[in-house]
């Protein structure tokens, strides 16, 4: 089968039927426990005085939470971020660069002199203790009651013992820590739905995996790094059923959490695909090209003309969505409530079991981007024109097929080829040739995502819950229930969008949003298109006349 990329998004009916009973269902719920939500203590007044330490608060969700708390909590403690050197950066000038950049404008302007809060400890959670010192060690076990554990790896191919240092035994020793400290009121692990990817519907809980955590770090710290062959031959044997590396050990991170949850406050948040902000703290931020992004600019760049896949729904969320249910659960589970949905690994709902609570984070699995939007997306009748990017190669254009013949066909013909003939260009005028080396890590990184190119369905129920609770002093900040209205038609999908592209094209790129300009470009390279058509059609007529010619005397040589 083949998608067109003038095919329309989904809206309108029955999917924007499906999130206002959504919304309706939480605003009900709201009513009925009115009373209870109001006697409760707000997020601000939860995190009032509190210190909070976090792993991951360089990254794009790290970042996020650091903000939405500063911004919402004006009387929290500090925020301290275990943050290592980088390319002989030291952590603390790391630290300024990380906070000089447009998400943290909105909180200078509202709340003057909040970033000194954020404490800088320097360490490296690949390392036990996560390298902190024994001073700064005694100061978080002393002063934290809050600890957010967002740091990963999220690259797909990373090595089996990189993978589990990174991912699994850096929470080993954050649950160490936490175990120290006697003011811990909650620890909150920020995994992904994704982390089961051999299952569905994902339940909120904890699935057992067939291994051991335990036996895996002791295995990992076993090998010697130097030997890669055996690292990655034993990685692929005991992963299973799992994708990669990457689900494989943050699964078994949340089953060392659950055997945490004996003795601690502990709570797993899961995000699915996380895309762009819509609101806040400003519209369409994101700093990176992982997941979705990285497909729209490959797109829009002219880099990516076809994709094999079926047309999935692509189960996303946007960024400040995840950040303010991540907080929020945090925040629930600290004033000591239950999450409705419960279960230990052997799949019994129980009030009672120390297990650990966990939230999809989540809205609906018909409420994504399918493939065919997002190819509608770059195309000149979806927001292509609107939001041009500038540097393309060649007029944006994605196609999908399940056809695996006609895709390998378009592949040699549009990327292999094309990128070989600019490249030869690029030797002729004495430019370094990169766009094959493009092009082949563009194929790589599509077939390590494969994976999860099918439908998944995340049960939310505790998600529903998070927003029902909310004190009503605290829904301007965290209800995410405005924001659902992306769906309910095509103006409203495709100025999302294309708020969305552009926080792609000023915020991750860095590149100039000149949307007369870039289309002028776009509509010059329709002619660059068009001459490489026409050649490649000369080119094969020239190939079949040739073999023509060739096989004509032996054709006339039998005939005589």
């Amino acid at each position: 089968m083949f998608w067109s990329a003038d095919s329309k998004p989904t809206v309108g009916p029955p999917l924007s039927d499906k999130l206002k009973a959504l919304k309706d269902e939480v605003l009900e719920a709201r009513a009925r426990q009115c009373s209870e939500r109001a006697a409760q203590p707000t997020v601000a007044e939860f995190y009032a005085g509190r210190n909070v330490l976090m792993t991951g608060g360089s990254g794009f969700l790290g970042r996020m939470i650091v903000e939405q708390l500063l911004r919402t909590s004006p009387d929290i403690g500090n925020i301290y971020l275990v943050l290592r050197a980088k390319k002989g950066e030291p952590p603390q000038e790391r630290l300024r660069g990380l906070l000089d950049v447009p998400l943290f404008d909105r909180l200078r302007a509202e709340r003057p002199g909040a970033l000194s809060k954020v404490v800088v400890l320097p360490g490296d959670i690949t390392e036990l203790a996560l390298g902190l010192s024994p001073e700064h060690q005694a100061l978080v076990r002393q002063e934290v009651s809050v600890v957010f554990h967002v740091a990963a790896s999220v690259r797909f191919d990373d090595p089996f013992q990189k993978a589990v240092f990174t991912n699994l035994r850096s929470t080993r020793e954050v649950v160490a820590l936490a175990r120290a400290m006697p003011q811990l009121k909650v620890l909150n692990h920020v995994s992904t739905a994704y982390c089961n990817s051999d299952r569905s519907p994902m339940e909120e809980r904890v699935y057992a995996p067939d291994l051991d955590w335990a036996e895996v770090i002791r295995w990992a710290e076993q090998l010697p790094p130097a030997d890669v062959q055996a690292v990655n031959f034993l990685g692929h044997k005991v992963m299973g059923s799992q994708a990669n590396t990457y689900v494989f050990t943050k699964a078994l991170a949340e089953q060392l959490l659950e055997d945490a949850a004996d003795d601690l406050p502990v709570v797993i948040t899961r995000p699915s695909i996380v895309v762009p902000t819509l609101k806040d703290p400003i519209p369409g931020w994101i700093d990176n090209l992982y997941g979705l992004s990285g497909f729209w600019v490959g797109g829009f760049k002219g880099l990516m003309r076809i994709v094999y896949c079926d047309n999935i729904v692509f189960n996303s969320v946007p960024a400040d969505v995840a950040t303010k249910n991540i907080v929020l659960a945090s925040w629930i589970k600290g004033i000591g409530r239950t999450f409705p949905a419960r279960s230990g690994q052997g799949g019994t709902a129980d009030a009672t079991l120390p297990v650990a609570d966990v939230a999809n984070i989540s809205i609906d699995k018909d409420s994504g981007v399918s493939m065919e939007e997002m190819s509608w997306v770059v195309s000149e009748a979806g927001v292509g024109r609107m939001v041009p990017f500038p540097g393309a190669l060649r007029p944006p254009k994605v196609e999908m097929t399940s056809c695996k013949v006609w895709y390998l066909m378009m592949v040699w013909y549009h990327h292999y080829l094309f990128g070989f003939i600019l490249d030869l260009l690029a030797r002729v005028v004495g430019v370094k040739p990169m766009v094959l080396k493009i092009y082949r890590k563009v194929v790589v990184a599509i077939d390590a995502t494969r994976s999860f190119w099918k439908p998944f369905d995340f049960k939310n129920d505790n998600l529903v819950f998070l927003q029902t609770m909310i004190h009503p002093k605290d829904v301007s900040a965290y209800c995410i229930l405005d924001l659902l209205s992306g769906r309910d038609n095509e103006e409203t999908f495709r100025e999302i969008t294309v708020t969305c592209m552009r926080g792609i094209l000023k915020y991750t790129l860095k590149e100039e949003d000149n949307p007369q300009k870039n289309w002028r470009m776009i509509q010059r390279l329709k002619w660059v298109n068009a001459a490489y058509h026409t050649l490649m059609a000369l080119v094969f007529c020239a190939l079949a006349y040739g073999l023509l010619q060739i096989r004509s005397p032996s054709l006339r040589s039998k005939s005589l």
